[in-house]
């Protein structure tokens, strides 16, 4: 896969089938979307995918709550796995918001790509009024002998496969269901820096985790993992919150995780946090003593759900 910086940057050598989109999580709607766009360019036409970065919500919305099933690097690598030939990272500024959707149809795309086939979602919006891509798309394909194709909606247990309802599902706790509408575990990854050692204290010596600021972390609460380190995979278990039994003031959400049967010193190292199952929700307890014991039962519903797990 070749990656462009900009629209301008790239140029079709080639007649070309052409999508484009955010497609933050790589999820498995766009995965379909993909396959139906290399389908169509396989041996006469190559295929093309221009996305942006940063998401319009980023730029135009003033909600700072607004975080991402993938950081870029992530985006890029999942998009490299679908076997797409040209990736085009634009920048998505206000400036090239206020374009409107016929203009960079007709001055931007068309002139310098020589698109054959275009492939848009069922919900694929452009341009400063938010315009329904494919309909927009359709009022000039002919002008260009552009074949227009829209892909129907993926539903997993009645219910559109979208980055908005996975990430509402990641922040109630529904793992499993982000994970299937994914079509891979939700990840978070990031380097192991330096904590307070509580963990170690009560037997349970953790991992701190510093991740990018703009991903999206799930529901407080203990989950079931499983690790990368250096290609390897361990179990384990993750806690994400504040760790309100031990934390006084400091109401910084932190993400810890215990690697079971894992004694290596991995400071400053990084790891990918593969997040399986919701155990519980986050909870005070009375003392440490009464956390620790909690966190034994953990461990051992964990082990429990990890042969299950293995046996079927």
């Amino acid at each position: 896969m070749k990656i462009h910086s900009l629209i301008d940057k790239f140029s079709s050598f080639y007649p070309c089938v052409f999508t484009l989109g955010i497609f933050d999580g790589v999820h498995i709607g766009h995965q379909k979307i993909i396959k139906n766009l290399i389908f169509r360019s396989k041996t006469r036409y190559s295929s093309v995918l221009l996305t942006f970065y940063p998401h319009p919500k980023d730029v135009l919305s003033s909600d700072k709550n607004f975080f991402y099933l993938n950081t870029l690097t992530e985006r890029i690598y999942n998009l490299e796995k679908t076997g797409i030939e040209h990736l085009i990272i634009h920048p998505f500024t206000l400036s090239f918001s206020r374009i409107k959707t016929k203009d960079f149809l007709k001055k931007i795309l068309h002139p310098k790509y020589k698109i054959r086939k275009i492939i848009t979602g069922y919900d694929s919006h452009i341009g400063k009024n938010r315009d329904n891509y494919y309909e927009e798309v359709k009022k000039i394909s002919h002008l260009y002998g552009v074949k227009v194709y829209k892909v129907s909606p993926y539903k997993l247990k009645k219910k559109v496969i979208s980055s908005t309802h996975i990430r509402e599902s990641l922040l109630l706790g529904n793992i499993e269901w982000a994970n299937k509408a994914l079509g891979y575990f939700y990840t978070l990854s990031g380097n192991v820096i330096q904590g307070k050692g509580i963990g170690k204290k009560i037997n349970f010596p953790t991992a701190n985790l510093q991740v990018d600021s703009k991903k999206l972390i799930p529901k407080k609460g203990v989950y079931a993992v499983k690790i990368n380190y250096l290609y390897k995979i361990y179990l384990g278990m993750l806690n994400i919150g504040i760790n309100p039994t031990v934390e006084k003031e400091n109401k910084k959400v932190k993400i810890e995780v215990h690697i079971f049967d894992f004694f290596e010193n991995i400071y400053g190292k990084k790891i990918d946090i593969l997040m399986i199952c919701i155990i519980r929700e986050e909870k005070k307890f009375n003392s440490i003593q009464e956390l620790k014991k909690q966190i034994s039962v953990d461990k051992i519903n964990i082990q429990k759900f990890f042969s299950r797990e293995k046996k079927n």
